[in-house]
């Protein structure tokens, strides 16, 4: 247990530089999250691939050559 709480506090130092009392329960939820799924980081790309074709319209040529005004 104290593994994981030093774990926690490290975490929230170096991503947010601190942790506000309103919010430290959205932290702990993250951070959960995280840490029960952070050996299924192996196919991470296949997953992201995954969802970007399933959920996003195709892009055309013209949309990838378009020059940004």
């Amino acid at each position: 247990m104290h593994i994981v709480i030093s774990n926690f506090k490290r975490w929230q130092l170096d991503v947010f530089h601190g942790v506000s009392p309103a919010h430290l329960q959205s932290y702990l939820d993250e951070f959960c999250y995280r840490l029960n799924r952070r050996d299924q980081r192996l196919d991470i790309f296949r997953r992201i691939l995954n969802r970007c074709v399933l959920y996003t319209p195709p892009t055309t040529y013209a949309q990838l050559t378009a020059r940004a005004a």
